[in-house]
């Protein structure tokens, strides 16, 4: 969750931030499998971020755990 107060990441937000300033870009299910969280919350925060600008997309896919193509995202 984003605090309306003050524009702090709180919540997964904030761990997703994190994972991805630490750990260089990743899928969505990268991002849940370092930090525990479901990809579903990853999929619903990182658009949320992205119009914060503190993440991008790379341009670039990744396999997902299931072998498929996912974007790849990076913070900013």
């Amino acid at each position: 969750m984003i605090n309306k107060e003050t524009p702090e990441l709180t919540g997964h937000h904030a761990i997703i931030y994190t994972c991805l300033k630490l750990n260089g870009p990743l899928g969505k299910d990268g991002i849940g499998r370092r930090t525990g969280l479901d990809v579903n919350q990853c999929s619903r925060a990182l658009p949320l971020l992205q119009r914060m600008n503190l993440v991008e997309l790379t341009g670039f896919t990744v396999k997902s755990d299931s072998k498929r193509p996912e974007r790849e995202w990076r913070a900013i």
